[in-house]
This record gives C-alpha cells, sequence and structure tokens, in this order.
C-alpha cells in the first residue's frame, strides 16, 4: 500500500472512530483557543459541515478574541458562525470538541472537559479523551481535516475549500515551509476547489490603519545582531499585532529569528517567528517560558504569554528594559544565539 492510500485508510478508520463518539449526540461545541486564527477556523467549520444534521447541533467558540483584521474578513468573507463561548457556554454541550488545540492550553479557560481532539502541535494531552488524532508531522490541522472531508464524501462548498487552502497556507507561511505529504495532497485537492478572489481578498486585509503605529515603534526600537532582530513594543491592543510585526521582520535579510514581544493589559506577549532552517520555534518557547506561562509553537512560530504574577518579583509589565532583559535572558538560557542580542539590550545601545 502506497503512502496516499495508507492515508486515506487512516482517514476511514478514524472517520469511523469519530461517528462513533458522536453517535446519538444532539449538541456539540467546537473550540477554539484564545483568538481564531485561519487554520482553527477552517478545522472549526470543516467539522460543523462534516458532522451536523437535522439532529445534531455543532457550535464553534473561541475563548479570546478576533484579533487580526484578516481573521475577522475570513469570518466574514466565509461566513463562518464562530462566536465567543463562556465557560458555563461550554459546560452545556454534551461533546467538546477542541481543533487546533489540545485541552492543556487553555490555562486562562477553564475547559469542563474535552471529548475530542484534532491538532497539529507536538503532543501535551495529559487528560484521557474519547477520541484524539494529533499529528505534530503535519503544518496544519486543516490538512487533517481535509482528509477526513475526502474520507466522507462530503460535498466540498467553494467557501469550505476557501477556508481550508487558506488555513493551510498561513500555517505553512504561504507554502514555504517544510510541507508533510498530507499537507501537500491536501493542499493540491484543494487548489482548483477554492475561490482564488475570496481568499486574495482576505490576505489584502491583513493590516489595519491603526496598527500601522506599532510599525512605526518596532522599527524604532528593533535591534539586530548576529541574525537575531528584536523589538519589544511596549503595550499593545492585542496580542495579534505582535505576530503581524513578527511575519514582516521575519522577512528581513538576513534575519533568522524574529522576536517580538508585547503587553497585552496584565500579559507578556512572546511572539517567535524563525527561518525554518534548523531550528525549533515551539520547543524554544516551551523550554522558556512554560513554567512561567503558557507557551508553544511549530518548528519556524512559536508563542509564549505570561501574566504579571508568573514575572520575577519585582519586574513590572511597564519596566521596558527589564522585560527585555528578563526575555532574553530566558532565551539565551536554552539557546546561546540569544547572548549576543541580550549583551546589546543590556548595554542600552541599539545598533
Amino acid at each position: 500500500m502506497n503512502r496516499e492510500n495508507h492515508r486515506a485508510a487512516n482517514a476511514r478508520q478514524l472517520l469511523a472512530e469519530l461517528r462513533e463518539t458522536l453517535s446519538g449526540v444532539h449538541r456539540v461545541r467546537v473550540m477554539i483557543y484564545a483568538n481564531p486564527d485561519p487554520d482553527a477556523l477552517a478545522s472549526a467549520l470543516a467539522f460543523k459541515v462534516m458532522f451536523e444534521t437535522d439532529r445534531r447541533e455543532v457550535l464553534i467558540g473561541y475563548t479570546g478574541a478576533v484579533g487580526r483584521p484578516e481573521n475577522a474578513s475570513m469570518i466574514r468573507h466565509l461566513d463562518i458562525p464562530a462566536k465567543p463561548v463562556s465557560e458555563e457556554e461550554a459546560a452545556d454541550a454534551e461533546i467538546i470538541v477542541v481543533v487546533d488545540a489540545q485541552p492543556q492550553f487553555f490555562k486562562d479557560f477553564v475547559l469542563p472537559r474535552c471529548d475530542i481532539v484534532i491538532d497539529h502541535h507536538p503532543v501535551h494531552l495529559e487528560d484521557d479523551v474519547h477520541f484524539r488524532d494529533i499529528r505534530p508531522q503535519y503544518m496544519a490541522t486543516s490538512s487533517i481535516m481535509t482528509e477526513y472531508m475526502r474520507a466522507a464524501g462530503t460535498r466540498l462548498t467553494r467557501r469550505l475549500a476557501s477556508a481550508l487552502f487558506y488555513g493551510i497556507k498561513t500555517d505553512s507561511r504561504h507554502f514555504m515551509t517544510d510541507m508533510s505529504p498530507g499537507d501537500v495532497e491536501a493542499v493540491k485537492w484543494l487548489r482548483t476547489k477554492a475561490d482564488r478572489d475570496i481568499v486574495s481578498s482576505i490576505e489584502f486585509s491583513q493590516f489595519s490603519r491603526d496598527s500601522l503605529d506599532y510599525f512605526s515603534i518596532a522599527l524604532v526600537r528593533r535591534r539586530f545582531v548576529r541574525g537575531v532582530m528584536f523589538s519589544h513594543l511596549g503595550p499593545v491592543p492585542a496580542f495579534d499585532v505582535c505576530v503581524q510585526v513578527a511575519d514582516f521582520l521575519i522577512r528581513v535579510e538576513h534575519v533568522e529569528w524574529a522576536l517580538v514581544t508585547g503587553v497585552v493589559a496584565d500579559t507578556l506577549v512572546v511572539v517567535f517567528r524563525n527561518d525554518g532552517l534548523k531550528k525549533e520555534a515551539g520547543h524554544l518557547a516551551r523550554t522558556a517560558f512554560d513554567h512561567v506561562g503558557s507557551a508553544g509553537g511549530h518548528k519556524s512560530m512559536g508563542r509564549a504569554e505570561i501574566r504579571q504574577s508568573g514575572l520575577p518579583k519585582g519586574l513590572l509589565l511597564t519596566d521596558n528594559t527589564g522585560i527585555e532583559v528578563f526575555v532574553l535572558e530566558s532565551l539565551a538560557k536554552v539557546d546561546p544565539t540569544f547572548l549576543p542580542i541580550l549583551r546589546l539590550v543590556k548595554s542600552g545601545r541599539h545598533v
């Protein structure tokens, strides 16, 4: 049996298990951790399309807020019925499904339980669940959901094809990272079915006018040493601002690591990007910060969130220099790549 046939057979087996888990269930809640991104939105929509029936309602909820303009554009253009969800609303569901995340990610939201997990992040699952499909070798959960769609023979609308295609495109950094055979096969199948005009419209909604001010701050405060570009933005309205800036900085010539930090309310956000060459952003984030907050990611993308209570005693989120030193010292303990830029920050210079 070749690899493609093996993936198809595996998808059929997992699909049968999913259907068995959902048998007799009338109310399902698909949960997206924190702020919904394209991969999570597409995966949740695919689950809803596949498993909602006249007798079964499938609701999509997220625990954060829609931050990036293109994510709001995606929800609007593709009519994705995703809404903010409270802990009480989540508890009302007969089955709780987590896509593009795992229960351990929900540190600031009391997840009453988790019955189904479909994800592509490194495995951190500690709880027993009825069904789990976690594939860290895949770049996107949307690729996994595409395999289910094909195995089920579910009619693929242009709306759903566009969502899944865009979900894979964003998590694979526009198909530039090392994609698994499953990701590649999913993209090939979706490419001719997606509405390219809609996908382009979503992509061109990437930046809001308000976010441009933070690019100015990032450029003024940037430091660059030996392949590492670092900028601390100070207070930002949402962590997605840090993501947008990091996505921009990683494209700069000779930048191997883009590191952007910011403060959202009482939380320090650390966003990583790298060039994907023999580096592991998610592992770095977890090793450096998981003991003081929540952290994770993939090979070329990572993020950590640390509340004020998780910072060293006496360090305030308003202390920009102190925050910079704390972040870089934490990273340098794990990877000496960050030692030169730590020395630069401590020196007070920007060159």
